[in-house]
C-alpha cells in the first residue's frame, strides 16, 4: 500500500473516531511492511492479517485494533498503546517462544566474539566461566536492547548471525530475572544466568 493511500484511510478514520463521518480504517490483509506508523490513531481499526513486518508502530494507539493473525514480526512495538487487542498483558517470554519449566527456568543462546567477549559491548567474556550476573538490568519493556545480558532464541542467533566464526553459547536462567521487550523479535535480557555450554551452529551442546 502506498504512503498517501495509507494516510488518507488514517486521516478518515481519524474522522469516523471522532463521529465527524469519516470511515473506520480496514487494513485487513494490507501490505504494510516497513511503513511508518508511529504514533498513528489505529483504535479500533480492522488489521487482520496484514502484513506489518518491520513497521513502525511506535507509540501507535492500537487499542481494541482486531490484530488477529497479522503479522507483527520485527514490528517495533514500543510504547504502544495495546489495550483490549489479542497482544494485551501478553507473557513476550512466551510469544517467541521461551517457556519455563516447573521451577522457572528456561534456556536461551548468546554469540559471542571468537575471544568469548560479546558481539557489540565488551566487559564479559562467556568463555571465561559459569555463571554471570549484572549490577543493573533495565526494566523498561519499551526498551528493545538495553543493560542487562543480552540473549536470544535459537532462531534469531541463526537468522542474524551468518558468520558461524562466531561461538554460541547456551544458558539457563530464571524466568523472573528477565525482561522481554514489547514485540521482541527474538531478543530479551536477563539480570543473572549460568552458562549450560557451547552449542555448534546446528544447535548441539559441544561434548
Amino acid at each position: 500500500m502506498d504512503k498517501k493511500e495509507l494516510n488518507k484511510i488514517i486521516r478518515e478514520h481519524k474522522k469516523w473516531l471522532m463521529s465527524e463521518g469519516g470511515e473506520r480504517a480496514d487494513l485487513s490483509f494490507a501490505n504494510l511492511s516497513s511503513a511508518n506508523l508511529s504514533s498513528a490513531n489505529l483504535s479500533s481499526a480492522d488489521l487482520s492479517f496484514a502484513d506489518l513486518r518491520f513497521a513502525n508502530l511506535s507509540s501507535a494507539n492500537l487499542s481494541f485494533a482486531n490484530l488477529s493473525s497479522a503479522n507483527l514480526s520485527f514490528a517495533n512495538l514500543s510504547f504502544a498503546n495495546l489495550r483490549g487487542t489479542i497482544l494485551e498483558n501478553i507473557n513476550w517470554l512466551s510469544y517467541i517462544g521461551i517457556v519455563p519449566d516447573k521451577k522457572g527456568f528456561a534456556y536461551a543462546y548468546k554469540v559471542t566474539k571468537e575471544s568469548g567477549a560479546g558481539i557489540y559491548y565488551g566487559g564479559i567474556n562467556y568463555a571465561d566461566k559459569a555463571t554471570f550476573q549484572v549490577a543493573e538490568i533495565d526494566t523498561s519493556v519499551n526498551e528493545q536492547c538495553s543493560k542487562g545480558i543480552n540473549l536470544a532464541t535459537f532462531s534469531w542467533c541463526l537468522n542474524n548471525f551468518m558468520d558461524k566464526s562466531y561461538r554460541l553459547f547456551m544458558f539457563r536462567f530464571n524466568v523472573k530475572d528477565a525482561v522481554c521487550p514489547i514485540g521482541s523479535n527474538g531478543k530479551f535480557r536477563v539480570k543473572k544466568c549460568t552458562k549450560v555450554g557451547e552449542c555448534s551452529w546446528e544447535g548441539n551442546l559441544k561434548g
